[in-house]
């Protein structure tokens, strides 16, 4: 315990809610990880054996069949190992340079999917379904019917993970968020129910790296059809993003460490919302 109070308190907090280019960051990370008795994170990280697994990113990230015990839903099937859109999703990924350099570090497993319904629509399909866990960090499992979704999803749960690894789940934190779980707001992506401040959180978090990982994208995309699919998924994120950025402003309460990991955050995410607007603005997308 000694250790980990004084590595929360020789942290520089304020470059770790980013991807840092010197990935300052991803070693703090890996630091959090290896304490065994972090609260709200029932096991120590694991790291898994290739053992001559498929693999995508350069042979970074194995590639598995899931489990029986699936993190994702009945009517979605296990995915082709070599599936075409796990290397294009990884070669969309490599787009934002210090996120790819992140994921590969943090994520050691792939668990690839399809669903039925989405498969059918071939290049139309948008968007991914995906999931990961605290039990099981460094794995994720995802659908990977279209490359520009799957890229999205592959940040989206890496920022979850990383959140988990410094000790916010979305039912409650140990450390960077103290608003008890009691109090409910709404949630930027999820509108059924209120949930608490950490569930929130999470939800931004994840997609302002989505939000991020577009703008990246869209810089290099390589054709127009391809430019205009980067542009509805930013349309789609936006609106949703600058609300999270309301409700987390006016609600969210920090500890000391908090405060700056807010801070750079919202520094962050307010950039990334502004340069997204200007994009979809001068290519017609009617926000103002």
């Amino acid at each position: 315990m000694a250790a980990l109070e004084e590595l929360i308190h020789t942290t520089d907090w304020s470059r770790v809610a980013v991807p840092q280019e010197d990935g300052y960051d991803t070693r703090i990370l890996f630091e959090f990880r290896e304490h065994e008795d972090l609260p709200l994170r029932p096991f120590p990280h694991r790291y898994r054996a290739f053992d001559g697994a498929a693999t995508f990113c350069d042979g970074s990230v194995t590639i598995r069949f899931a489990s029986e015990h699936s993190l994702m839903p009945s009517n979605l099937l296990p995915a082709s190992l070599d599936h075409p859109n796990l290397a294009a999703a990884a070669n969309l990924l490599a787009r934002w340079p210090e996120a790819c350099s992140q994921f590969t570090q943090l994520i050691d497993t792939v668990y690839p999917y399809t669903d039925p319904q989405q498969a059918v629509l071939g290049q139309w399909a948008l968007g991914s379904s995906s999931n990961s866990s605290s039990d099981e960090l460094g794995s994720l499992h995802v659908t990977v019917d279209n490359a520009l979704g799957l890229a999205q999803a592959l940040v989206k749960e890496m920022a979850h993970q990383k959140l988990r690894s410094l000790g916010v789940a979305a039912s409650g934190a140990s450390r960077l968020i103290v608003n008890d779980s009691s109090e409910q707001f709404e949630s930027p992506v999820r509108k059924d129910r209120l949930l608490p401040m950490t569930a929130v959180f999470h939800a931004q978090y994840s997609f302002m790296h989505v939000t991020a990982l577009d703008l990246h994208m869209l810089a290099r995309a390589e054709n127009e059809w391809e430019r205009q699919r980067i542009l509805m998924l930013l349309a789609r994120n936006i609106p949703r993003m600058q609300a999270g950025c309301e409700v987390i402003a006016s609600h969210i309460r920090t500890d000391e460490a908090g405060a700056p990991f807010l801070e750079a955050f919202m520094n962050w995410s307010r950039d990334i919302l502004q340069s997204s607007q200007t994009e979809l603005n001068v290519n017609g997308y009617g926000f103002n």
